[in-house]
């Protein structure tokens, strides 16, 4: 009789403990991170005199249904498009600060400097020519140094980016040690806590967005995380990584307490670290290549003209202006566009010889990158479209990059994810388990009723 209301004692407890945890998997299912459980049983029992007698059902453990190695993989790609998704961001700023606002017709102005030089070798004492020259030289010189600042102003706010991004690396590495401490109490027990579990799946994906990072599961349960080969949580602690800013030389670097240098390669700080590094002074080391071209170039031919009134060894561009930044007429020829240098010989105010062979700049490779000379137009327009291609090729990349993540969500949904159908299923079943046992329950007691009546 004892043996048949502890199998109904543990009937009842078993479907009592298995709808509870299937509500709690209802409850969440659209939370981030979550994974199912589940109360995993086994038959209780003892062998008798030539038989085996049930006792009833154990309840063995609460099982967390997760692919750790899924998680591995969807981080993997997730540092991925992090960084990819950043720099396409900073592409599209560049792209929209510089080329959209002050770039869409660079070339057409660099174009126009040569227009009007061949104006003016036509007409060199038309002194509305001289003024018109003055006037569309001074726009382009506008234009470069509206060019050079608004590639500045994008520069620091990539630094910024990347220091509001490292604090929440710091922030995220300080949460995941506070719940390595929590899962790690809960591992000693014997009890996992599955909802810290949980929340560390989430944080590592919060973070996997922003660094590039290696992780282990230590056997206490808590988790190690590298960055760049450097250690940045343990099993007791968080390391704080702290940012060394160079703004002349354009340096970003992460350094531990420890004073080791910590060198991510992806995510969204790794992203930002290489465009404030190489992306944006690589843009304006050609913008400054145009500036510096146009300035020594045209002044080397100009210097030797004379002007309306006999000077020569003028410049036309101040030559104390070799960037884009700096990059000015020469303020005597703004005073006194008679100065322009078009003629090649003395007292021939009518020879335009100076002003020719300026004009004639259009047509030969002045300009490049390592000994690779191009036209003036041809590397000022490769500039203009440099951030639109690269913006071009990270998006299909991040399109392709996009349908493994969703795939490996997917799977991962399948193992982990809460349908709910099946489990307000599993909640029917495990009701109807609830009233037989209890019906078993009921029986017994009827038996004993019925046992205690006869021996009274």
């Amino acid at each position: 009789m004892r043996s048949l209301f502890e199998i109904a004692k543990s009937g009842l407890q078993s479907a009592q403990h298995s709808m509870s945890v299937t509500s709690n998997n209802i409850v969440n299912a659209d939370t981030p991170g979550y994974s199912r459980q589940r109360v995993e049983k086994s038959p209780d029992g003892m062998q008798m005199d030539g038989y085996h007698a049930g006792l009833g059902v154990n309840i063995d453990d609460v099982s967390r249904l997760r692919d750790g190695m899924n998680d591995v993989l969807l981080n993997k790609k997730k540092q991925d498009m992090g960084y990819l998704e950043k720099k396409a961001e900073l592409y599209e700023k560049l792209e929209a600060s510089v080329v959209s606002d002050y770039g869409e017709d660079l070339d057409s102005q660099v174009g126009g400097l040569f227009d009007n030089f061949s104006e003016l070798a036509s007409n060199p004492q038309d002194v509305s020519v001289r003024n018109n020259l003055i006037n569309e030289s001074q726009q382009l010189t506008s234009k470069l140094r509206e060019m050079s600042r608004s590639t500045d102003e994008t520069s620091n706010l990539v630094q910024n980016f990347a220091g509001k991004t490292l604090d929440s690396i710091n922030s995220l590495l300080g949460t995941i040690n506070e719940l390595n401490y929590s899962i790690k109490q809960s591992e000693a027990k014997g009890q996992p806590d599955h909802s810290s579990l949980d929340i560390r799946v989430a944080k590592l994906n919060e973070l996997s967005e922003l660094v590039d990072f290696e992780s282990q599961v230590t056997d206490t349960g808590a988790v190690q995380i590298e960055i760049g080969g450097r250690k940045v949580l343990d099993e007791d602690q968080a390391y704080h990584l702290k940012a060394e800013v160079d703004d002349v030389n354009k340096k970003f670097r992460l350094r531990l307490e420890n004073g080791y240098v910590v060198e991510p390669d992806g995510g969204k700080i790794g992203a930002e670290i290489e465009m404030y590094q190489e992306g944006i002074p690589e843009m304006k080391e050609k913008l400054n290549n145009i500036a510096s071209t146009i300035v020594s170039e045209v002044n080397n031919i100009h210097s030797s003209g004379y002007g309306l009134e006999d000077n020569t060894q003028r410049a036309f561009f101040n030559p104390a202006g070799t960037t884009a930044e700096d990059i000015e007429l020469n303020q005597a020829l703004i005073d006194n566009p008679n100065h322009i240098g078009a003629s090649d010989t003395a007292g021939e105010a009518g020879n335009g010889e100076v002003a020719s062979r300026i004009a004639d700049l259009r047509n030969e490779k002045i300009i490049g990158d390592a000994g690779d000379n191009q036209r003036l137009s041809e590397y000022t327009v490769g500039f203009i479209s440099k951030p639109g291609e690269e913006l071009s090729r990270l998006n299909s990349t991040i399109e392709a990059r996009d349908s493994e993540i969703q795939m490996l969500k997917s799977q991962q949904e399948q193992t982990a994810g809460v349908n709910i159908d099946e489990e307000l299923s599993r909640m029917i079943k495990f009701q109807n388990s609830y009233q037989g046992a209890a019906k078993v329950m009921n029986s017994a007691q009827q038996m004993y009723d019925t046992l205690i009546s006869i021996v009274r």
